[in-house]
């Protein structure tokens, strides 16, 4: 029995003694500890110092976990992924390398939060980056490699960053690779932070943001990787100078652990803000560029498709209709099916900015979030282009009454935001179809009196940026949404002419109002139009609207050739009409139809000519761009009046 037993102890022992060294709990046989070359924590072999070393190898540990959450939270805006399916999905797609468009690290700087809105993220960064490629060397140096790679799984499977995983795994091989081992341990720090520096390079290559930001805004998006380099080698510098004071006692990590960690978490927290996240991430989901909410320019087939399956019965009711019935009723189910999901979309997006107003209530983003949210309860499915070309396609230029509130709360609450000009024509447009005239009059009046913060300061924005801080100050907050108010105050002047010109005070502005209610976007727009012109003389014979409503329907035309010869002949009649506000709109339609028929010649005298014979009405501004962008100068009349001028 004892002759089997002795074999197996001799089998056992070695393994074990090879497990306790590369856990630093004893010394391989005939090591000894050379002070002139050694920095392992474990040479301190007395049990305090090893528990010490234990402890704070814990803490250290404890700390890199939670700025791997806080690397991952602020791409995400969660500590952790809400569920295992999602969580697999976002690591899969940070480390799948035959995805078709790749995840680089100039993406990490342009979502959620873009440093060209937020500069100072580009040290957050770097700094987060610094720590997560610097500790994990130090403690391969410092403890020994198999310790590294605990810090390493952290920046795999908390920070979702596999590929910078395993290059710092390669980093941390390097550090104890005996012939890396210079008695200059700082050198061999260095040199085992190389594929870090080639990770960086070859990570930002072929990024998607590469194809549309000027060159100068993309070389920005590579100072944050040469920063956070820099720092590693500072970090690694100083820690490995704390170790020698100490003489590579246990302890050299932790307190500079400590600082990075804090450090971006707090610069974050005092000069960024929560808000700021949880705001782009919004933006990102509901705002103008969204990629998934109120998309236009889509295919509905595929989600037609994948609605019906969730909805079958819909598709039992169609196999039982006439082959004669069956095309038109299958459009209005799709129309059906559409406005469910879309209803779904707008209820998100609502619930979403209601929970971020009353989470940060003084953020800076709150007139943007109204905004997105009126915007998602104006927006429509336009059905028209659905029904032609299978193309969904939203609009939200005609406001409903269920936004009224949201733009009343923005228009009185933020006058000094560029997005008051937005709730101002939205409510002005609400007013005068709810038969209140004067109001809607009275904020158009406001609306173009408005001018911008940052145009009446005497300062310019060149000198401001000219500081330090400045330049990592936060930009506008409204400079994303893609609102120009001078394009918004240029749209009330002609609401403005519209009612002004064509009030009918003893009918009570029944015909003004009626034309107002008629949504442009709808299959029956033009006919309505008809309708509401010919009940003019018999129901509305004082109202001067009829010359508005002509040139509308010859706007509507489909047929460009019939739309110019309609055009013309209304331009034509109007000429003989004493002061017609229609007059200018009609010119500037026709010569717009002219363009889009290809006859610039005809286009530039038609634009001309609104300068010269309607010089003060916004169409003449129209028609001054409209020659702007065909590269062709205004060479008659007086330059048009700007957006922003004084009520005509």
């Amino acid at each position: 029995m004892t002759s089997v037993i002795k074999p197996v102890r001799r089998a056992t022992r070695r393994p074990i003694r090879l497990m306790g060294w590369l856990l630093g709990l004893k010394r391989p046989p005939g090591h000894r500890p050379d002070a002139g070359t050694s920095i392992e924590v474990w040479q301190w072999t007395k049990s305090k110092y090893r528990l010490r070393a234990f402890l704070l190898l814990i803490v250290d540990a404890a700390l890199f976990a939670g700025l791997g959450a806080f690397a991952l939270w602020l791409r995400t805006g969660q500590y952790v992924m809400p569920s295992s399916q999602e969580y697999w999905r976002a690591w899969w797609d940070a480390f799948d390398p035959f995805r078709e468009e790749q995840l680089t690290l100039l993406d990490y700087l342009t979502h959620p939060i873009p440093i060209s809105q937020v500069p100072l993220m580009m040290v957050i960064t770097a700094l987060v980056r610094a720590s997560l490629t610097a500790i994990p060397i130090l403690v391969s140096m410092l403890y020994r490699f198999p310790y590294a790679l605990l810090f390493t799984g952290i920046i795999c499977f908390v920070a979702v960053l596999p590929w910078l995983a395993a290059t710092v795994t390669l980093c941390c091989f390097l550090a104890r690779w005996r012939p890396l081992r210079f008695s200059f341990h700082y050198a061999t720090a260095l040199i085992a932070l190389l594929p870090v520096v080639s990770y960086y390079a070859l990570a930002t290559r072929n990024a998607a943001v590469s194809r549309v930001l000027p060159p100068i805004e993309l070389a920005k998006l590579y100072f944050p990787w040469v920063l956070a380099i820099a720092a590693a080698c500072a970090v690694m510098a100083f820690v490995l100078l704390i170790a020698r004071v100490v003489k590579y006692r246990p302890g050299a990590i932790a307190p500079l652990m400590a600082v990075m960690f804090a450090t971006p978490v707090i610069l974050f927290e005092a000069k960024v803000g929560r808000d700021e996240l949880y705001y782009r991430l919004l933006e990102a989901s509901f705002g103008p560029s969204s990629a998934t909410h109120f998309v236009d320019n889509v295919d509905a087939s595929s989600a037609i498709a994948r609605l019906a399956r969730q909805r079958p019965e819909l598709a039992d009711d169609l196999r039982l209709l006439p082959d004669a019935a069956q095309e038109q009723m299958t459009l209005e189910v799709q129309l059906r099916l559409l406005a469910e999901a879309f209803a779904m979309q707008q209820d998100e997006a609502v619930a979403a900015c209601e929970a971020f107003r009353s989470k940060f209530p003084r953020s800076r983003y709150v007139p943007n979030v109204l905004f997105m949210e009126g915007r998602a309860l104006d927006m429509r499915i336009d059905q028209d282009t659905f029904r032609q070309r299978a193309i969904l396609r939203y609009y939200g230029d005609f406001p409903s009454m269920a936004s009224q509130q949201i733009w009343e709360t923005l228009y009185k609450g933020y006058p000094q935001s560029p997005l008051w000009t937005w709730a101002g024509l939205r409510l002005a447009q609400l007013e005068a179809r709810g038969g209140r005239v004067d109001r809607a009059v009275a904020l158009l009046n406001e609306l173009i009196r408005f001018q911008e913060p940052s145009q009446a300061g005497p300062e310019p924005a060149a000198g401001r940026l000219a500081t330090f801080a400045a330049f990592f100050a936060k930009r506008p907050a409204s400079s994303t949404l893609g609102i120009d108010p001078g394009a918004v105050i240029q749209e009330g002047r002609k609401l403005r002419i519209l009612l002004v010109e064509n009030r009918d005070p003893q009918q009570n502005d029944a015909a003004l109002r009626r034309l107002l209610n008629l949504d442009p976007h709808h299959p029956l727009y033009r006919q309505n139009l008809q309708r509401l012109l010919a009940d003019i003389p018999t129901r509305y014979p004082l109202t001067p609207l009829g010359d508005d409503l002509a040139v509308l329907i010859a706007c509507t035309e489909r047929s460009q050739s019939r739309r110019i010869e309609d055009l013309r002949a209304c331009v034509d009649r109007l000429n003989q009409v004493c002061k017609s506000d229609a007059l200018a709109h009609g010119r500037f339609e026709l010569g717009l139809a002219y363009k889009q028929d290809n006859r610039p010649a005809e286009a530039r005298a038609v634009f001309e000519e609104v300068l010269r014979m309607n010089p003060d009405s916004p169409w003449a501004f129209e028609a001054n761009r409209q020659l702007a962008g065909m590269g062709m100068s205004a060479r008659v009349g007086p330059v048009a009046t700007a957006p922003g001028g004084p009520p005509r």
